[in-house]
């Protein structure tokens, strides 16, 4: 596409902007088709993750590259720094040579994307919105808002009213689709159907919670959880995974001293009919204990100790519960929080209620089922975003 005289001029307008150091050193390369994301906040990463797991399901050899605006060390086994200035951004494209560029959301930038337009890359902008686009183009030079939406070949925008003011600062029409939030989404995590199978037949219809990833330090809260809970329901089980393994003897004999009867995974391979509280000290995957128990707490989340992804369970069908601390993972509990679909505890204490309140199966299904539509409703507008980019992509790479 050639570069429009709007454009041509607001970056003369601009100068250089190029810096003294030279481009930092880049990794190698992966074999194969690159794509680059351009993300403009550390919490888009998520989402990106998500869209490059789903574009290598059918095993292409499809890697997305992210560069970051505002990068710093504790992003460096996700993002790259974004390039700054045109010198930089020829070499970052040179060494990487993608074959299509994804603008997620965030301000455009025009000396960025020049050089974009200039490699002839195919773009999409995604998120988009048309939040910040007086800010960055101005109004001094006529067309060049025009000029910068049109690049794209693709604009998903958030909603329809973001989609009428991208039309309306210039974005060709046919070009705009809305298609909803891209979000981050956890991969969904396997499990052996047999183990689950023998494990579900020797639980039978007992009610069942799980404790996952666990502290040491929750033990009290988790064993207060039980004794309340189970005063509604004299079988119910509770099943520990501990958030290190090797803990799994200590929280065992701990939940001994306050009087459950208490078995360790590699000592039984099934929990038995007197056994109340089941501890695994073995290295099956969480996604098994998900799928076995209707009823989840994420440990770490009240003494603050670590936290598993909220999605990972909701994806599962297993109501979630989590303390307030939920980092890194705040923005995925908000979603769950805001569509009712999770149990926020403010403290040790209310977790016992909790778990008694879900033991109505209609109530853990209702927040298992919200659950799952928030995870849901995310992974289908990335689904389709990867569909558009692997079809975009054979007319590229073919």
């Amino acid at each position: 596409m050639a570069r429009s005289l709007a454009i041509a001029a607001y970056l003369a307008g601009l100068g250089s902007h190029d810096r003294k150091k030279p481009l930092a050193a880049q990794p190698p390369r992966p074999a194969g088709t690159i794509i680059w994301a351009r993300c403009s906040r550390p919490d888009q990463l998520m989402a990106i993750e998500t869209l490059d797991r789903k574009l290598a399901e059918d095993g292409d050899p499809i890697h997305i590259v992210a560069t970051l605006l505002h990068w710093g060390p504790e992003y460096a086994q996700r993002a790259l720094p974004e390039p700054e200035g045109r010198n930089d951004t020829r070499d970052f494209i040179a060494h990487w040579r993608p074959a299509m560029s994804i603008w997620v959301k965030g301000d455009l930038d025009p000396i960025l994307l020049s050089e974009i337009d200039n490699a002839r890359l195919a773009s999409i902008f995604v998120d988009a919105t048309a939040e910040g686009l007086d800010d960055i183009v101005g109004k001094w030079v006529p067309g060049a808002r025009r000029s910068m939406l049109s690049q794209f070949e693709a604009v998903l925008a958030l909603d329809q009213a973001a989609a009428d003011r991208l039309i309306y600062a210039g974005a060709p029409a046919d070009n705009v689709l809305v298609t909803g939030a891209m979000e981050d989404c956890a991969p969904t995590l396997p499990c052996s159907e047999t183990e689950r199978s023998e494990i579900s037949k020797a639980i039978g219809t007992r009610p069942v919670w799980l404790a996952a990833a666990a502290p040491v330090c929750e033990t009290d809260y988790i064993a207060k959880a039980h004794h309340a809970a189970s005063r509604r329901a004299h079988r119910l089980l509770l099943i520990v995974v501990p958030q290190d393994a090797t803990m799994a003897p200590v929280i065992a004999e701990e939940m001994r001293e306050k009087g459950f009867n208490v078995a360790l995974r590699s000592d039984e391979p099934d929990p038995s009919e007197i056994t109340q509280v089941y501890v695994v000290d073995t290295d099956e995957e969480l996604g098994l204990w998900y799928r076995i128990a209707p009823i989840t707490y994420l440990g770490g989340t009240l003494d603050g100790k670590g936290c598993r992804d909220p999605f990972e369970v909701a994806a599962l069908g297993s109501a979630v519960l989590y303390g307030p601390q939920v980092a890194p993972f705040q923005r995925h509990a908000a979603r769950l929080n805001a569509a009712g679909a999770s149990r926020l505890l403010r403290c040790g204490n209310d977790l016992g209620v909790a778990v008694e309140t879900l033991l109505a199966a209609d109530k853990a299904a209702e927040l298992a089922h919200a659950a799952w539509d928030v995870t849901s409703r995310g992974a289908a507008v990335t689904n389709r975003i990867a569909a558009f980019i692997q079809l975009r992509l054979e007319e590229l790479v073919s």
